[in-house]
């Protein structure tokens, strides 16, 4: 019995510890899986837009799966086709193989912001 209750509590530290893995931090594109597939990285069409990826520096691209408590569908709308760094983990097992789980979205340099010369 009581090597029963330590397996199960060795399985249970493992999975808790495989699940609080550090994130990745990468920088790339949201983008319409359509675009990053040809490749249209710069021009991609708003009715390309779902479903949205994310497209890496390296040219791979990424399912997205929002897990930040913060993070819902209007954040990741507000960055379409912009240049963005997400803090998360690709999945590489079962049915969400080839999908980025997203914690953090940050946008690297957002529409309108004040760029000064000098000169």
């Amino acid at each position: 019995m009581k090597s029963k209750v330590i397996l199960w509590i060795v399985t249970l530290a493992v999975t808790f510890a495989v699940n609080l893995a550090p994130a990745d931090t990468m920088k790339g594109r949201i983008l319409g899986e359509q675009c990053a597939k040809l490749g249209k990285i710069g021009e991609c069409y708003l009715q390309w837009a779902e479903p949205m990826v994310f497209w890496t520096q390296e040219g791979d691209y990424f399912q997205i799966k929002l897990a930040g408590k913060d993070l819902d569908q209007v954040d990741l709308d507000k960055a379409y086709g912009l240049e963005v760094e997400v803090e998360g983990k690709v999945l590489e097992q079962g049915k969400d193989k080839g999908k980025i789980e997203v914690a953090k979205l940050t946008i690297l340099n957002p529409p309108g912001k004040k760029e000064f010369f000098k000169g």
